[in-house]
């Protein structure tokens, strides 16, 4: 089943000036609070302990319980020690941090602390009071390796020291009563103080669980005046109803509930200083924090306990005209393949660049330096990451300075997962270098412009539709691309015609020339043909494209559906004689309704700026030569190219999928896999997965002849096995 888990980690895609890594101190200004982001600046706070800085008790529990562990592949601290004139490099080593539990290694410094003396045998921080100088593993990281072990090593020496005993046993009575707060001896000999607790949580719940219904209804929280004390009876004068209507739907779900009758939280509203209401905006924020940083602490976890996973990131710039890169992470969890989006940043904010005034770039380089520091941020082990899912833009997808390239060197056992939609829109966009075609395109979105940008004319138009409205030309989404080119085919052109030419009739001069402009060109024949090329083509591929955005989708499958489209394609450009004088024969029928003639271009001997065909030549050999055989072989080629051996080597795992005989072909590619994934699979003998494998096959063989379905795709696969994963433990 492991292997079979690595097969699709990635199914649909819907992140001379240097870059530093990002420092604890940098990670923490971010407000994160997360128990798996706390792990990986444990040590920046122990740093400053004995320096009086005070921290809350969840934060104290998080250091205590959830500090940072260095991940497999982390590279140990060591230390230079001269001995008989040689010197010898003494490492801190992971067997350490396993023997002494109390032990912990700062990234930071680069050295080892005692994570409960530094919280609770220093005088300054509130802990057992001492003569002794706390330095080494509490105010100063240990960072001579060379004698920690043995009876006087400097391991054993600390732990018989008693103020560390006593820290210990201080440590561990706090978090006894941290996580049980009737155990705490304030609460037990102040019955009063205890009913407080509960009343003050009683009084933020009903605050917390609208903030949460917000959230989740995608409900936004704040209005023009969100400010104040909350004006309660509001039908009592018109200035309460005025101010009350100004404000957010939060203070408005609030004052509902209080006339749902919740006397609680009218009581708190009333009785509680303005200070202390907790409705405030930065409340409101503090407290949408808090709820992102469980939501990332439980998705982290099951991440860790999945063990293997693959990263999607992309970066775009949103309608604030912020450079913002999202991250997502999918993994195999409890029998289900899961995707789960993870955290998005502000990619200038992430990158330092030494001169302030250079031109910012994102290039290949800094974008996954970027996915790196949030991966140290949440504790993410890139030696686990099996796949890395982005678009083919050459930004992310360059073989020399590609973000997927870069990534690569850390992520050492991750493929590369296009995004199969994204390579066909890709290839889409290459019909953009037919010239016909690009025009074409062009003028579709001129027209569409041209009527939606008044009422006048988006009434004209509606009229000569019959209640339909043009819509726009969409680049990206190709669905609507080609539902777009439809509204330009066949009687729906002729009517476009028709209500441009009752627009050339108007006073405005302006407007009038406009549609005039835009009628003859919609008459043209390059524009009708190209139209009708391009309608067939998108035809093809649009079946293929609404396939690729569904959410139960294999890579298997999608890159089948793609070979299938290629398939297709290439037929058209064999038969492209048979097939254009068919679309050429549509077009005749447009040219008849439109009474315009079919003309051709100019011809001249020495042409080089326009396809130049032989003159004598019939007007279905030139357009067929000129515009539709350089489309198709234009996305034919695109398309091959992006379909790269390297992509398709990811299919190999297929082998596993089930069948009942297998041949010698199918036991190279399983050689091929534990080859590519011994590390992962804890370097197994290639004999016991062969094996494995053969008695895989026996069970699917099996369950044919006793007449039960088998599994056709990889998700089936896996709810199917879940059982028998003890028996196919490699598999």
């Amino acid at each position: 089943m492991r292997l079979l888990q690595v097969l699709d980690p990635h199914k649909y895609y819907k992140l001379g000036i240097t870059t530093s890594i990002y420092s604890p101190d940098t990670l923490k200004s971010s407000g994160n609070r997360a128990s798996i982001y706390l792990g990986n600046v444990v040590t920046q706070e122990i740093d400053v302990m004995g320096r009086s800085k005070s921290i809350d008790n969840s934060y104290k529990a998080n250091l205590l319980e959830k500090h940072w562990m260095p991940p497999i592949n982390y590279e140990f601290p060591f230390c230079v020690v001269t001995k008989n004139g040689k010197q010898t490099k003494k490492y801190a080593q992971r067997s350490h941090l396993n023997k002494f539990h109390w032990l912990i290694l700062s990234h930071k410094d680069q050295g080892l602390h005692c994570k409960y003396c530094a919280l609770f045998a220093s005088g300054s921080g509130g802990g057992v009071q001492t003569n002794t100088p706390l330095k080494r593993l509490v105010k100063q990281p240990l960072k001579a390796f060379d004698d920690l072990l043995g009876e006087k090593g400097s391991l054993l020496t600390h732990q018989r020291n008693k103020y560390h005993q006593m820290s210990v046993e201080a440590g561990k009575s706090f978090l006894v009563t941290y996580h049980n707060p009737d155990l705490n001896v304030a609460n037990q000999v102040c019955k009063q103080r205890m009913a407080q607790v509960k009343e003050n949580r009683d009084r933020l719940r009903p605050i917390v669980s609208r903030i949460v219904l917000c959230g989740r209804q995608n409900i936004p929280l704040r209005g023009h005046r969100d400010d104040g004390k909350i004006i309660l009876n509001v039908d009592k004068n018109e200035q309460n109803t005025v101010v009350a209507n100004q404000e957010g739907n939060f203070r408005a779900l609030l004052r509902f509930r209080i006339e749902s009758g919740d006397s609680n939280l009218r009581q708190h509203l009333e009785v509680a200083n303005s200070n202390a209401t907790y409705i405030s905006k930065i409340v409101q924020n503090e407290l949408i924090d808090t709820c992102k940083d469980l939501i990332q602490e439980a998705i982290l976890a099951r991440v860790k306990e999945a063990k293997l996973f693959s990263l999607i990131f992309d970066e775009t710039t949103d309608i604030s005209h912020t450079e913002q890169l999202s991250l997502s992470i999918r993994y195999f969890y409890n029998g289900v393949i899961k995707e789960d989006f993870l955290t998005f940043c502000d990619t200038y904010e992430m990158i330092h660049f030494e001169d302030a005034r250079a031109e910012r770039r994102l290039t290949g380089v800094k974008l996954p330096r970027i996915v790196e520091d949030l991966c140290f941020k949440f504790d993410i082990d890139l030696a686990w990451c099996v796949g890395i899912g982005t678009d083919s833009c050459s930004v992310m997808a360059s073989e020399t300075k590609g973000a997927v390239h870069e990534l690569s060197k850390k992520a050492t056992n991750a493929k590369r997962c296009p995004c199969n939609n994204h390579i066909l829109n890709n290839s889409l966009a290459k019909s953009s270098k037919v010239s016909a075609c690009r025009n074409a395109s062009a003028t579709m979105r001129k027209v569409v412009a041209f009527a939606n940008a008044s009422a006048k004319r988006h009434k004209v138009f509606e009229e000569e539709l019959e209640g339909m409205a043009l819509q726009g030309i969409c680049e990206t989404r190709w669905v609507e691309r080609h539902d777009g080119h439809l509204q330009f085919q066949g009687d729906n052109l002729v009517k476009i015609c028709n209500a441009l030419h009752r627009i050339t009739t108007w006073e405005d001069s302006k407007t009038a020339s406009d549609a005039q402009c835009l009628r003859h060109v919609l008459c043209s024949s390059e524009f009708i043909i190209a139209s009708v090329c391009l309608n067939d083509v998108l035809g093809t591929t649009v079946s293929l494209s609404r396939f690729l955005q569904t959410s139960s989708i294999d890579l298997k499958r999608a890159t089948d559906a793609m070979k299938d489209t290629i398939f297709l394609l290439k037929q058209k450009r064999t038969n492209s004689d048979v097939v254009f004088q068919q679309l050429f024969s549509e077009s005749k029928e447009i040219f008849e309704q439109l009474d315009v003639e079919i003309r051709l271009p100019r011809i001249f001997p020495r042409q080089k700026h326009r396809e130049n065909n032989q003159p004598g030549q019939t007007a279905e050999e030139y357009f067929r030569k000129s515009i539709y055989i350089p489309l198709l072989d234009s996305i034919i080629a695109d398309l091959e190219e992006r379909l790269s051996p390297e992509v398709l080597s990811l299919f190999n795992l297929g082998v596993f999928l089930p069948k009942t005989v297998y041949s010698e072909v199918d036991l190279v590619a399983v050689r091929e896999a534990v080859k590519n994934y011994t590390e992962l699979l804890h370097r197994p003998h290639i004999s016991t997965v062969l094996s494995e494998f053969q008695l895989w096959v026996t069970k699917w063989k099996r369950e044919v002849e006793s007449g039960n379905k088998v599994p056709e795709f990889l998700p089936q696969v896996i709810e199917q096995c879940e059982c028998v994963t003890q028996i196919y433990t490699q598999i």
